[in-house]
């Protein structure tokens, strides 16, 4: 993922301090989530950064969309479960295919943790805790999920929670994967749990020529 956002905006050129947390409601949990975002990639000596939107549905639909500075689509990246098309419109090529069958090194296969970061951490008391599939959970003092750590190495840290309609939302979400790249994304102005129609989460290939998702080699 890091290497794919930094591509598409090369086209156009830890812990902080918690805030007092007021009005959550228990048990209450992000279902859907639509928010533009900035976001900031990082890998080896290169460093980017950029505007999108990114909308999400439970347990897992999402839609990213990156924009140039004058309001261009660059890429929209769809995923449901491992299902994944990538929608490049100035080059009218989309790619199509399962993550799964990515090979390690594809810059597309990071792209599955955008669903890992957003599936919330089971219920605990404890400071850490490991769940069923070997994820590594670590909370604040507040019960707040701080971290999550992945069998494989990828982390992914929440940073800044505040009250989105009685939800406990982070400020910004930095992902770290096992190969030394991040990506640092903030949302601005979330709408969590509202409706969001279907066509939001569903690519219009119509126009596209579309390739297997193997076939992807970079931009």
């Amino acid at each position: 993922m890091v290497i794919v956002v930094l591509s598409a905006f090369a086209l156009f050129g830890c812990a902080t301090t918690q805030k007092p947390l007021v009005g959550i409601v228990p048990g209450k949990s992000v279902e859907t989530l639509q928010s533009a975002v900035g976001i900031t990639a990082t890998s080896g000596e290169h460093s980017t950064g950029g505007r999108g939107y990114l909308a999400y549905k439970a347990p897992d639909l999402f839609h990213l969309a990156l924009v140039s500075p004058f309001g261009q689509s660059v890429l929209e990246a769809f995923a449901v479960s491992d299902r994944f098309t990538a929608l490049f419109p100035s080059k009218q090529t989309a790619y199509s295919g399962y993550l799964s069958e990515l090979p390690e090194t594809s810059s597309l296969k990071s792209m599955g943790l955008l669903k890992w970061v957003m599936v919330p951490a089971p219920a605990s008391t404890e400071r850490e805790s490991t769940g069923s599939s070997g994820d590594r959970y670590f909370f604040d003092a507040r019960g707040l999920l701080e971290r999550k750590v992945s069998p494989e190495g990828d982390e992914v840290f929440y940073e800044q929670y505040r009250n989105v309609d009685g939800v406990a939302f982070p400020e910004s979400i930095r992902i770290a994967n096992r190969f030394g790249a991040s990506v640092t994304i903030s949302f601005e102005d979330p709408q969590v749990n509202a409706v969001i129609d279907n066509s939001v989460l569903t690519p219009n290939l119509e126009g596209f020529t579309v390739l297997p998702l193997m076939m992807f080699k970079g931009m």
